[in-house]
């Protein structure tokens, strides 16, 4: 049978498709390779396990994990993301114009420069850039075409998917923070409001998460069965656009799985929510500015909750007067081969009781190429644990302990 003439243009008009897609996505990784902000996310990466380190070497003078692991812990998830995100965003043939992505850049750059990683959540830089391009009024003049230019296409941008992206990449965030965050969190020493040392992790992290997303203005047409709303003449041009998720909060009161968990499920919940509003943003663009608030306020609240758990509840890592509490486990060490955990407390060592960091430090030289731990697990239940360790380096066996700052036993255990 012969292919009829609609078919034949069908095929014609599908062929034409893919080879507009193929074509749009050599530019789209171009783009993405020439983006400053690929590299700007990188090194603030590394950036962040520099200072990571410094406070492990000041604290216990060693690091647990590498500067790199900062770079490279949350490459692999930060991509799985983008690419679930980018999935959902192109099969629902969402468009984001340029003139929002550009906004939502400077708004990175400017939250990088503080420092603080949590400023990186989408619920504030993807918020606050709807928020801006909503009350931009299309009639802003700053004597510079360029930036008259750009003001005046992000004043006539529709909003509509930009708070999908929202709404999606909040689902995401809550979801990385939830399955990634209690990997590698940093053991760290503070003094609590009644002086003494107590123990804490810290999550902070940056997730690198590039994304394809249709911006308007290029070869790319709509086809039959693809939901794309009317985007004018220009048609579609595909953008892989570097973004990024940050989170930043300090975990006393529990173990970091249990507050990483709390957490993630907290924004999940309000990415949720948000993800209700991008989808009446459709039908209601009055929506569009709603959504943006409550995702803002929403990931605030989730932020003070997390902080009022916190200061409610008593120190998790405190110094005992029976045993040692493990803070922290260095990767490699014997500490790790006796699969020793945060939260746990060592009873004896070498057949001695220990009642601190002093008496800890002494059972260990009682052998000096042996270790042999009785140690109360999670459950409190006693365990034994055991290990070689390096003839002369008994105070090298990888465990990260409460303890006092200055007192002169500052090795790490």
């Amino acid at each position: 049978m012969q292919p009829t003439y609609t078919q034949a243009a069908r095929h014609r008009k599908g062929a034409s498709f893919m080879g507009a897609i193929g074509w749009e996505l050599l530019i789209a990784i171009g783009r993405f390779f020439a983006h400053p902000l690929t590299y700007i996310f990188l090194i603030a990466m590394i950036l962040l396990g520099y200072r990571r380190v410094k406070k492990e070497r000041a604290d216990f003078h060693t690091r647990v994990q590498d500067t790199l692991d900062d770079l490279l812990t949350p490459m692999v998830p930060g991509l799985l993301a983008g690419a679930a995100v980018s999935i959902v965003i192109l099969l629902a043939g969402a468009s984001v114009p340029w003139s929002f992505l550009l906004l939502v850049g400077l708004l990175y750059v400017v939250f990088l420069l503080t420092g603080r990683a949590w400023l990186l959540s989408p619920s504030y830089v993807l918020g606050l850039a709807v928020l801006i391009a909503y009350f931009i009024p299309s009639q802003l003049e700053t004597g510079n075409m360029t930036v008259d230019g750009w003001l005046q296409t992000l004043a006539e941008a529709n909003l509509m998917h930009a708070v999908l992206l929202l709404a999606l990449f909040m689902l995401a965030e809550g979801i990385l923070i939830l399955k990634n965050g209690q990997k590698h969190t940093s053991p760290l020493l503070k003094k609590s409001t009644r002086g003494k040392w107590i123990g804490a992790h810290k999550l902070q992290r940056l997730w690198f998460v590039p994304l394809f997303v249709f911006v308007p203005g290029g070869e790319i047409e709509g086809l039959g069965w693809w939901p794309v709303l009317p985007i004018g003449d220009g048609g579609l041009a595909l953008w892989l656009v570097p973004m990024a998720i940050g989170t930043s909060f300090t975990i006393y009161h529990t173990l970091p799985w249990k507050a990483a968990s709390l957490h993630g499920q907290r924004v999940i919940g309000a990415g949720i929510l948000a993800l209700a509003g991008a989808v009446a943003a459709y039908f209601y663009p009055v929506f569009v500015l709603v959504t943006a608030i409550v995702a803002i306020v929403l990931r605030i609240a989730a932020s003070i909750v997390g902080k009022i758990q916190e200061d409610s509840n008593p120190p998790f890592f405190t110094m005992q007067t029976k045993g040692v509490k493990v803070l922290g486990v260095i990767p490699g060490s014997p500490a790790e081969k006796m699969e020793l955990k945060p939260g746990e407390i060592i009873m004896r060592v070498n057949g001695i009781p220990v009642n601190g960091e002093k008496d800890f430090y002494k059972a260990l030289q009682r052998n000096s190429a042996y270790c042999k731990l009785d140690v109360a697990d999670l459950n409190g239940e006693i365990r034994f644990a055991q290990s070689t360790v390096f003839h002369g380096a008994h105070h090298h066996v990888g465990v990260l302990l409460v303890k006092r700052k200055e007192a002169p036993e500052e090795e790490t255990g």
